[in-house]
């Protein structure tokens, strides 16, 4: 098993979260897990609670060190785990991506996040700092886009240009739930090879079609999924439609704490909600 989406900040240990907050005197939430149906803003804002214990280099290196270990633990073979240094403030950025990258094992790399509605010259920076550490293979545009947001998906696609021209690896959020074109664009003009989420491909052909025909692969993400509203039961996800339709799906986790699950886990609801065989499983490990 491989997963291919994993956030940082949405994957420490609850016991870490908690002894970090203890240690700065925060207060620890009542609810701080996903729920179903909560949306993607809510969601979202949880991250919040996380990001507020992340801030320094030790505290990012021993998160990456734990999800590795745990990833390990389930038989994880290899985790990409991403996340947004810009919003790490205990340090410069540099040495914030060299303290998630002294956390990794030898089976794991890190993938850095742009978020939707920052200056796409941030995503520029990480694409530079993508050049310059091995370790870093792809970055993503994360989150989701609001009406009051000065920048479109389009407008990202300079820094997602130039990473193609280096060869690093290009992911983005899109589709969560919202139009399908969101995933045209992201391939015609960010180059996506992968795209997170994508729950409303089947809405239009003609960009599944060009999903298909640029072996673009879905980072499927199935109780995430359900807990932001994306699809309202679990049976509803189209993961067994987009795998007969010949797409290339790769079952992911995205946050294993807050969505209180892991892979293994997500590999289980696949096949007991969602209909898929042995097959199907196969080919997503494959994926």
């Amino acid at each position: 098993m491989y997963d291919l989406h994993c956030h940082l900040d949405g994957s420490m240990r609850m016991s870490t979260l908690t002894e970090l907050l203890q240690e700065k005197n925060y207060e620890i939430p009542d609810q701080i897990k996903f729920y179903p149906g909560m949306g993607l803003d809510e969601a979202l804002s949880r991250f919040k609670t996380t990001l507020s214990v992340l801030q320094h280099p030790d505290a990012i290196e021993r998160v990456v060190r734990e999800i590795c270990e745990d990833g390990a633990d389930i038989g994880v073979g290899f985790t990409e785990i991403r996340f947004a240094p810009q919003l790490h403030h205990g340090a410069p950025i540099d040495e914030i991506v060299e303290a998630a990258i002294s956390g990794l094992d030898d089976h794991a790399n890190i993938i850095l996040c742009g978020l939707y509605g920052e200056s796409p010259q941030i995503l520029n920076t990480l694409v530079e700092i993508a050049r310059m550490k091995e370790r870093v293979v792809g970055i993503d545009l994360a989150g989701g886009p609001l009406p009051s947001h000065k920048w479109s998906l389009l407008d990202y696609s300079e820094p997602f240009e130039k990473a193609r021209k280096y060869g690093i690896g290009r992911t983005v959020h899109a589709s969560e739930g919202r139009s399908p074109k969101e995933i045209e664009v992201a391939i015609n003009f960010l180059h996506a090879q992968r795209i997170g989420h994508g729950t409303t491909l089947l809405q239009d052909r003609k960009t599944l079609d060009l999903v298909r025909q640029k072996g673009v692969t879905i980072e499927a993400c199935i109780t995430s999924n359900w807990h932001t509203g994306a699809i309202d039961k679990l049976s509803d996800h189209p993961i067994k439609k987009w795998v007969d339709e010949d797409i290339r799906v790769a079952i992911c986790s995205d946050n294993t704490l807050l969505s209180d699950t892991d892979l293994s886990s997500e590999y289980r609801k696949a096949v007991a909600h969602c209909g898929l065989t042995y097959r199907d499983i196969k080919n997503c490990r494959i994926h």
